[in-house]
């Protein structure tokens, strides 16, 4: 598997087609099998996709990468319906600004 170090500078393919302009197959294409490895760092998930032909004489690899939220949302969702029912709106008003701010 790659260091996290290569695939920060070479990762993160958004082309459909490797560096010598194949095509990768599709996911169930009998020629080839397919094998995913995943990795996980405190802020990215990385995603290794690598086919391999079933002759073995050819290899494709990609891979991508995720920024891991570092809030948890859900927490926030149950912080501001306390804070509501308490009656805390300063609270809540900023507990629903982080929540969309995560993204939700």
């Amino acid at each position: 598997m790659k260091d996290l170090f290569a695939l920060l500078l070479g990762g993160g393919d958004l082309n459909p087609q490797n560096s010598s302009g194949m095509e990768f197959p599709k996911d169930n294409d009998p020629n080839w099998s397919k094998v995913v490895e995943t990795q996980e760092t405190k802020t990215h998930l990385i995603k290794i996709e690598t086919w391999t032909s079933k002759d073995g004489g050819c290899v494709l690899q990609r891979s991508s990468m995720e920024l891991r939220r570092s809030v948890d949302v859900n927490k926030l969702k149950r912080l501001l319906a306390k804070a509501v029912q308490n009656e805390e709106y300063e609270k809540a008003a900023e507990l629903r600004d982080k929540i969309k701010a995560a993204g939700e």
